[in-house]
This record gives structure tokens, C-alpha cells and sequence, in this order.
């Protein structure tokens, strides 16, 4: 078996509770964490391509270790190969592919272009390009080279306010890259593509979950293939905290009158930080896949 470039430090989780997340040690000595999301039908690999996060986002963890280095691409795609070995005795394999660990993959965009061109090898390891999803903060130049490939690989956007000055106040990068810019640039890539873009929606309370935004979201959503992803925020220890029950349910309630195409995400992996913005270095006990039961 071929050496792996990212080494099992601890695994967080079971199996059996939908999500595990690995803490892996790179060559030179470095952390980062991948993790496995179990669905119904398929096994999702979360992977990251940047130890740390230069952007700094405030809602989430990752941006508080800072930016040590970009990942070769060697180190994303073994990740995968990492989370293959894990799941081999259980007879299961990753069969989708989200760029949302740690790191802006429009920022490692050549590493993760590369790594992406390896993964898809046909036989290697059965992922195609419709089974991936790279999602970023706006990279806006880097977009509109990923938009000329016209590759069939999902884009996801974190958009997480309507607004441009709301979203300044929790992605720093917003500033250099405004939100006229980045519906412009949806607006070329949905012409050349015919693509869904997803649109990345984390509810923070009295932040970003109100009538208003509502309203400003259907104002910002001019074609039919925009669709928002809905998901409650996940804990980081930030100043920001999920919207509650009752104000997540109204939100909804207004996106199905107002007809915004949308889907309310299952927030996996939240008891092991391995949820959406909650990916930082740190330790915990191990468990083994043999121990577990994916029935």
C-alpha cells in the first residue's frame, strides 16, 4: 500500500452517529482535520486543502488558528484515500466530495485543481465531477476561471447576509470582494453554465434571520438555478449563535411563500466540532471503525 502523506492522529466520533472527523498530522508535523459524513445512500469526505484559514471568517473556527500553508495536492487527495483505508473493513467507500474543510480552495486553487484532476481518473476512485462541491467565500477572480472551464463540478457560495455591510462584519474578504461583484460574476457563470449555484446560508440569530433578509434575498436571487442551502449555525465560541426554533421555522416559512428555492441542510457532526465552520486542531479519544456498525 502506498504511504499516505496525512497520518491518523486521533479519530473523533462514530459511524453510527453520522459523522466521524480525523485529526491528521501532515510531514512536517503540521494538523489538519477531514471529515467523513454518513448519509443514507453515500458517504461524504469533507477535505481540506489549507492548514489554518488566512480570511478570518468571525462565525467560524478555523479562521482563529490563522494561515500556516496551503496543502499539496498530494495531501488533499490523500484524505481521501485516508477515509477509504478507514472504511475498507466495514466493505464502504467515500462516494461524494465536498472542498469545505479547512481553507479557501479558490485561494490553493492550482493544489486543489490538480488534486481534483487526480480524483477523477476514472477507476481511481469513482467520484465524478457531479459528485463534487467546491465552496468558497467569493474568490472572485479565481471564479471566473473556474467558470470558463465549464466543468460540471457543483459551486457553493457562502453568502450568509443579503447585505453588504452585514456580510463585511462576518467575512473580512467581503470588502475586497462586494457582494455586486459576486452576483455579478453568478449572473456570467449561470449564462456559460447552466449550473445551480448553491448558496450557503448559515442563520444567526437576529443577524440574518429576518423578514428583511428575506425580502433582500429575493431581490438578490434574478435567476431560477440560484438555490439557497439553510443550515442553523453551528457553536464556535463566537460572539454569533444559531437562530432558535421558532425563528428558524419562520424564516422558512417565508421562503416557501416568497417561492426562494431553498434546502434546509442537516447539520452533522456538531457533538464532535466536525460540523460547518467548527474545523480547528485539537485532540480527543480515538475509536476504530472496527468497533462500529454503520446498520
Amino acid at each position: 500500500m502506498k504511504e499516505l502523506s496525512v497520518k491518523e492522529k486521533m479519530i473523533f466520533g462514530n459511524l453510527k452517529d453520522d459523522s466521524v472527523k480525523a485529526l491528521l498530522s501532515l510531514n512536517d508535523n503540521l494538523k489538519i482535520e477531514s471529515v467523513l459524513m454518513v448519509y443514507r445512500d453515500w458517504i461524504t469526505a469533507c477535505v481540506s486543502v489549507m492548514v489554518g484559514c488566512p480570511l478570518g471568517c468571525k462565525f467560524c473556527a478555523t479562521g482563529k488558528m490563522g494561515f500556516q500553508r496551503n496543502l499539496s495536492s498530494k495531501e488533499i487527495v490523500d484524505q481521501i484515500a485516508f477515509w477509504n483505508n478507514y472504511l475498507q473493513p466495514m466493505k464502504k467507500r467515500v462516494s461524494r466530495l465536498v472542498f469545505m474543510g479547512m481553507g479557501e480552495p479558490f485561494l490553493n486553487w492550482n493544489e486543489t485543481q490538480k488534486a481534483i484532476a487526480e480524483i477523477s481518473i476514472p477507476g481511481k476512485f469513482n467520484i465524478s465531477y457531479q459528485q463534487m462541491t467546491v465552496s468558497t467565500v467569493g474568490i472572485i477572480p479565481e471564479m471566473y476561471k473556474f467558470a470558463d472551464l465549464k466543468s460540471k463540478i457543483n459551486l457553493a457560495i457562502s453568502l450568509h447576509s443579503p447585505f453588504q455591510e452585514k456580510r463585511e462584519q462576518i467575512i473580512p474578504i467581503a470588502k475586497k470582494y462586494p457582494l455586486t461583484e459576486l452576483m455579478r460574476f453568478c449572473g456570467h457563470y449561470v449564462k456559460l453554465n447552466n449550473r445551480k449555484i448553491f448558496f450557503e446560508y448559515a442563520l444567526i440569530d437576529k443577524f440574518n434571520d429576518t423578514f428583511e433578509d428575506i425580502f433582500a434575498i429575493k431581490k438578490l436571487f434574478g435567476s431560477s438555478l440560484f438555490h439557497l442551502n439553510v443550515i442553523v449555525l453551528n457553536p464556535t465560541g463566537g460572539k454569533y449563535k444559531g437562530s432558535g426554533m421558532g425563528r428558524r421555522e419562520t424564516f422558512v416559512r417565508a421562503l416557501e411563500k416568497y417561492k426562494i428555492p431553498f434546502t434546509i441542510r442537516r447539520s452533522l457532526g456538531k457533538e464532535i466540532n466536525a460540523a460547518c465552520g467548527q474545523l480547528v486542531t485539537q485532540t480527543a479519544q480515538p475509536s476504530r471503525p472496527e468497533e462500529q456498525n454503520l446498520n
